[in-house]
């Protein structure tokens, strides 16, 4: 008799919450920023096969400013800022037949939804542990089969259930590279992107040591890093990690190293991907961005002078070494300096090395990961 109280209370919800708990005709989609990232991607694929005219595309967002910059039919917003935006999205997890997402997890509620996590990269830090896919996800993204057995490892996933379809978010190294200087109304002969990962999490929590920036955490050793790029005339560009909290940084205002942030994409309409793709050589860290970039054939580097702390906290994948041994490591200035001058004189000492990791980790340079996706997407979504 309980029982059958119980379920009916439970329908009764169902029948409020979620106008009779049938699905709707929906597609969710997250990204962090926003309209970003491999979701983004397989997000443009859906919409150039018309697939919003059959379904609604809702994107969870993060304030109610944010939108796709074009007007799209059947798009829709959910904001996630306010208390209605919020149980609007705990109705639509629920009913939506297709939950896509690549940063935080979009789970499925119930049987017959389907969710995809696309991922936010390939791991050079360690997740195991901390960062666990639930058991609402289906399929998991990765870039290749020996990517798979990195990600069913740190993310406690089953292997057969992760996917080695490659990126959507990489497809834009296979396109024509867009001139980053114009956008960056520079003159430099090269232009090198800074891409580090977060070391002061702002939503709380701190990672390895305890410099908002390694390496040119002074001033006197920003002005030496500086002076290098204009003698060599390079231009250095920062993209701090967008979780960084950037209270730590200090306003260098030098005049061959910029700061950007993710308003400088939306601002001139261009990704975070067409960027870097267009750049000389990156320099990074423990990002997965080294893996992606290994597309593109051009010098990188990773800053590795906190890497003692690093492999403490939070801890780095298993062997490492072997899968960075394509990215030249800095640990001072000098290095940093030595890395710069060979980008600007074209001298590029691991590309046999990158090239290695590129085949391993990335299993096709086609530019077509997105259409692949998409197509494993509608078959196991019936959509």
């Amino acid at each position: 008799m309980i029982r059958k109280i119980k379920r009916k209370i439970k329908n009764i919800v169902k029948r409020v919450l979620f106008g009779g708990g049938g699905f709707s005709k929906t597609i969710l989609f997250e990204s962090a920023p926003d309209f970003s990232d491999n979701t983004k991607a397989v997000f443009d694929e859906m919409i150039r096969r018309g697939l919003n005219k059959r379904y609604q595309m809702i994107w969870k967002t993060s304030s109610p400013e944010a939108k796709l910059e074009q007007s799209i039919e059947n798009v829709f917003y959910i904001d996630t800022s306010t208390k209605r935006g919020r149980r609007t999205l705990t109705k639509t997890l629920y009913q939506a037949k297709c939950l896509i997402s690549c940063n935080m997890f979009l789970a499925g509620q119930r049987k017959g939804q389907t969710a995809f996590y696309l991922s936010h990269g390939i791991p050079i830090k360690s997740v195991r542990g901390y960062y666990t896919v639930p058991t609402g996800i289906d399929y998991c993204l990765a870039t290749s089969q020996d990517a798979v057995d990195l990600m069913a490892y740190e993310l406690k996933f089953p292997r057969e259930k992760v996917l080695p379809l490659g990126y959507p978010r990489n497809d834009v190294f296979s396109q024509e590279k867009i001139n980053v200087r114009k956008y960056l109304n520079a003159t430099s002969e090269k232009v090198i992107v800074w891409y580090p990962t977060f070391r002061q999490h702002k939503g709380g929590g701190n990672i390895a040591s305890g410099n908002a920036l390694p390496i040119i955490h002074d001033m006197e050793k920003a002005k030496k890093l500086n002076e290098c790029a204009k003698e060599n005339n390079v231009l250095l560009v920062l993209k701090p990690h967008f979780a960084q909290n950037l209270s730590y940084i200090k306003n260098l205002n030098l005049s061959n190293i910029r700061f950007i942030d993710d308003n400088f994409f939306v601002e001139n309409k261009i990704s975070s991907y067409q960027f870097v793709g267009g750049c000389d050589a990156l320099i990074t860290d423990y990002s997965s961005i080294y893996y992606d970039f290994t597309l593109c054939d051009k010098p990188i580097a990773a800053i590795w002078e906190d890497i003692e702390e690093y492999k403490v906290n939070p801890g780095l994948i298993k062997d490492y070494e072997f899968y960075m041994k394509g990215a030249e490591k800095i640990y001072n200035l000098e290095e940093f300096i030595g890395f710069i001058s060979n980008v600007a004189k074209g001298i590029d000492l691991l590309k046999k090395e990158r090239n290695e990791i590129k085949n391993l980790i990335n299993c096709s340079t086609d530019g077509k990961n997105s259409e692949r996706v998409v197509d494993f997407i509608i078959e196991k979504a019936g959509l």
